[in-house]
């Protein structure tokens, strides 16, 4: 066979193997949606969940928080567009699919969605992009992450405005007592509130929509750091009602690194500034597709992430919720009932999330972080993935359970940490 013969012959297979690994995929999802919808009321689901991820049987990973372990289905979708571009066909997402589908995740309009890196990009294109005059103010509060807090940071200080960090009960007793801290603090300045769905810090939900509805009052801009609820709860963008919306998939919703994305209401479509501009960056028909002109990019990750929406469809987001929040719960009794360890995460099923966040007396949570990281065991050594969450030196432990976890899993770790308690 001839040099071109050759190539021509690999090209026609690779094709080939690409299109087959593709419907592959769609066959093990659809597999797994099928097995989950045949099981009984008194089956568990969650063991065949476990099977579709990469997650080695010697690690307990507890951190989705920060990073989200990837499904196969989602590693062999990167693969296989990664190795379609190198066989030099053109990059080829279908924005509008890609937007109806995650539009109809987290119920907002489709064509208000523009696909940054992470959310720590996507709130770098709002604030950059209002037209904020030097006096104006800014509030949020003091759990917010770096990635919400550092672009109203940067603006502030380039243009003269003044950014005020709301101090936040750590275990508020309601939502009203959270909305109050806004609306006492909201002055004829005031142009922008920027808050997280849910904090980082312990996991609370903040009431969004009255916050918005102080916001629309006020003529005030409503923006939301929502890192982590997709995924992990169901969110409603139309409910919410927010400006500006941005996210990062690669937390909960188990998509690649590098998969974000921003939602803005649909005045906002043709004002807001790009932070990027490339081609049509001016063309205000284009609406916000016009932001998501950002130069030659990795169209990889939005093959992933569409691909972490099937999953994620094929398990359904109330199954996906209900067991968070089981996980959740569970976690936060086994703990309190711990000696010396206080938890800080509310109690208030309508304020909590997926996360438990606590302190060990007598013993630093980078300590424990470090202990939990390799812990010999009769069965060999077990790796225990956490988060300190030592910003605004909170020095709290955080644990973040997901659909892959299993309650013996949970047991295992806070006796572990029962066991670290007792030794302080």
């Amino acid at each position: 066979m001839t040099g071109p013969s050759r190539r021509r012959f690999l090209n026609t297979a690779l094709s080939a193997a690409t299109g087959l690994a593709a419907s592959g995929r769609a066959r093990r999802v659809h597999a797994l949606r099928s097995h989950l919808d045949s099981l009984g009321p008194d089956q568990d689901p969650w063991p065949a969940v476990r099977d579709a991820f990469l997650i080695p049987d010697d690690r307990i990973y507890l951190n989705v928080s920060t990073l989200g372990p990837q499904p196969q289905s989602v590693v062999d979708a990167v693969i296989d567009y990664t190795r379609r571009v190198a066989m030099t066909y053109p990059p080829g997402t279908d924005w509008d699919a890609l937007k109806a589908r995650l539009g109809a995740f987290v119920n907002g309009e489709a064509a208000g969605f523009v696909f940054p890196r992470n959310t720590t990009e996507g709130m770098n294109f709002v604030a950059n992009g209002l037209d904020l005059e030097a006096g104006d103010e800014i509030l949020t509060t003091n759990h917010e992450h770096i990635g919400g807090l550092c672009p109203w940071q940067l603006v502030a200080a380039r243009r003269g405005l003044t950014l005020r960090q709301l101090p936040l009960p750590m275990t508020p007793r309601s939502a009203d007592e959270l909305v109050d801290v806004f609306r006492r603090a909201i002055t004829a300045k005031t142009r922008v509130i920027s808050v997280s769905h849910v904090t980082f810090t312990t996991g609370l939900v903040m009431p969004v929509r009255p916050i918005v509805d102080l916001c629309r009052e006020g003529g005030i801009i409503a923006v939301v750091d929502g890192a982590h609820p997709p995924g992990m709860i169901r969110v409603d963008l139309t409910a919410m009602d927010p400006d500006f919306y941005a996210s990062s998939p690669h937390k909960w919703l188990l998509a690649p690194q590098g998969t974000g994305f921003l939602w803005m209401r649909r005045e906002w479509r043709e004002r807001l500034w790009p932070t990027l501009a490339s081609g049509g960056w001016d063309d205000r028909s284009l609406g916000a597709q016009r932001l998501n002109h950002m130069g030659t990019m990795d169209e990889s990750r939005l093959a992933g992430l569409d691909a972490a929406l099937a999953f994620q469809e094929a398990i359904g987001i109330g199954r996906i919720e209900k067991r968070v929040r089981e996980l959740r719960r569970h976690l936060f009794e086994q703990l309190s009932a711990v000696r010396g360890i206080e938890v800080v995460t509310s109690s208030d099923e309508r304020l909590a999330s997926g996360m438990v966040s606590f302190r060990v007396a007598g013993i630093e949570s980078l300590e424990l972080q470090r202990r939990l990281s390799r812990v010999e065991t009769a069965d060999g050594p077990i790796s225990v993935r956490t988060r300190v969450v030592s910003e605004y030196d909170y020095g709290l432990m955080r644990l973040s359970a997901h659909i892959y976890n299993s309650v013996e899993e949970l047991d295992r770790v806070v006796g572990l940490i029962d066991r670290v308690a007792r030794s302080a």
